[in-house]
């Protein structure tokens, strides 16, 4: 292990450690340790293989991409699944010239770009559970301090499932898993529909439900499971969903979001001036992310007693730089008159803007009882 590798080492265990003896997400603990082991051992993916209440062997988790290698590793005769039947870890050095017992996985391999592989059983009290792989695109074996990394981060795994259950394991945990690869599925439809509804792509996707998740404080299959059950199977506001809206801003959609935006505000409860007033906000921000930026997103939910809408779009940043909400734009300068207004309105307002885009966070209280209103607030002084 190089002296590099030996603090970044410690600071992994830490890590894992902290995650572990806190209030522990499975799902967040397993994209940890497949991160990082990228990261220490020098691979190219690493990923997490659990066995379903069949045996068969599933992708649960994997780094830097979990859909694209499905397939690949969950095919038949692979290095993991022998390493599931054994017990023991299994490695393939070198790809070009692979053991015949996985030459269709070696071919499919190859074709991805890697040399070697490497499987490590994961194991919780001398049951083999499944699996931790380690492909590389550089043949080679893993020098025995990255097999005892990979062999400790399989461990830790299994001891982040073990923890979520009673003293009959081996039932719950079979139900616990397939839950986790049913959330892993919902996470990938959720991402899906995300970027088709604001036309990004879907790593994007992903990284907009994790943010979306970290402000809310909920989980990523949480988030997933709102994604999908705010889709709208009409055009029209059913009130029995969620109070959410996401949606993509261009030219041709700032008349019918401007719609549905009203419509979401009604159902939160809003009404008189403070339903206009954080309408005509949301609008500002919409109007500002088409005029300055081509188009953007929005993003509206309501959460603990708020209702909150998030502008995001991906142009050049605002012509005063990264624009904090400190300072607000007065009236005269008309080239920040949008800012200027939504300020009044939401004097609270987050603006953030950095030469990768701007984003505008707003907050509306939702009032105890539905049709009081509040005041069109004055943030001028």
């Amino acid at each position: 292990m190089s002296a590099a590798q030996g603090p970044a080492t410690l600071d992994l265990l830490v890590e894992l450690s902290d995650a572990l003896v806190t209030d522990l997400d499975v799902d967040g603990l397993l994209e940890k340790l497949t991160n990082r082991c990228v990261e220490l051992v020098g691979a190219q993916v690493a990923a997490i293989m659990l066995a379903d209440s069949r045996g068969t062997l599933r992708l649960l988790a994997a780094a830097p991409e979990y859909a694209t290698w499905i397939d690949l590793l969950e095919a038949s005769h692979t290095p993991g699944n022998w390493s599931f039947a054994t017990g023991l870890p299994v490695s393939d050095a070198d790809l070009d010239v692979p053991d015949p017992r996985w030459a269709a996985f070696a071919r499919q391999a190859r074709e991805g770009g890697f040399r070697s592989v490497t499987a490590v059983p994961m194991r919780v009290r001398g049951e083999v559970i499944g699996v931790f792989n380690v492909l590389r695109h550089r043949a080679g074996w893993l020098t025995p301090e990255q097999l005892g990394l990979t062999r400790s981060l399989a461990n830790i795994a299994a001891a982040g499932l073990l923890m979520q259950h009673d003293q009959r394991y081996r039932t719950v945990l079979a139900a616990q898993s397939q839950r986790l690869l049913n959330g892993r599925v919902a996470i990938e439809r959720a991402r899906g529909i995300l970027a088709e509804s604001l036309g990004i792509g879907v790593d994007t996707a992903l990284d907009e439900m994790r943010r979306h998740a970290a402000r809310i404080g909920e989980g990523l299959s949480t988030v997933a499971d709102q994604v999908v059950a705010g889709v709208p199977v009409t055009r029209h506001f059913v009130t029995d969903k969620p109070i959410q809206l996401i949606h993509r801003i261009t030219t041709d959609t700032l008349t019918v979001l401007r719609t549905l935006v009203r419509q979401q505000i009604t159902g939160a409860g809003l009404s008189g001036s403070a339903a206009d007033a954080f309408l005509l906000a949301v609008h500002e921000a919409a109007v500002n992310a088409e005029e300055h930026a081509g188009g953007g997103r929005l993003w509206l939910w309501r959460h603990r007693g708020n209702l909150w809408c998030e502008v995001s779009d991906d142009g050049p940043g605002l012509e005063m730089g990264s624009w904090n909400g400190t300072n607000t734009p007065q009236p005269a300068d008309m080239r920040h008159a949008g800012l200027w207004l939504i300020r009044r309105i939401c004097p609270d307002a987050q603006v953030t803007s950095t030469p990768q885009g701007t984003r505008i966070l707003l907050r509306q209280p939702i009032p105890s009882h539905p049709g009081s209103s509040f005041p069109f607030v004055d943030a001028g002084g």
